[in-house]
């Protein structure tokens, strides 16, 4: 996986960002295939200043995507 790097929020201006897991009920990615059920756990990084999500992404797209069998 490749780094985004964030340095400020594009809503406020805000620089001092916050990374978190989403905890919901699910919070997670799943994809169902050939009846296996692959889950990515979910993170989202927001703006302490005004609350914004500014990112939602998995630290593991390769939990739900073995690099074969990636679409491009």
């Amino acid at each position: 996986m490749k780094e985004v790097k964030i340095e400020k929020c594009p809503f406020c201006g805000g620089v001092e960002l916050v990374e978190s897991n989403v905890s919901t009920m699910t919070g997670a990615v799943s994809v169902s295939a050939n009846s296996t059920t692959r889950i990515a756990v979910l993170f989202a990084t927001v703006c302490r200043d005004c609350g914004s999500v500014v990112r939602l992404f998995c630290k593991t797209p390769e939990n739900l995507y073995p690099k074969k069998e990636r679409r491009e």
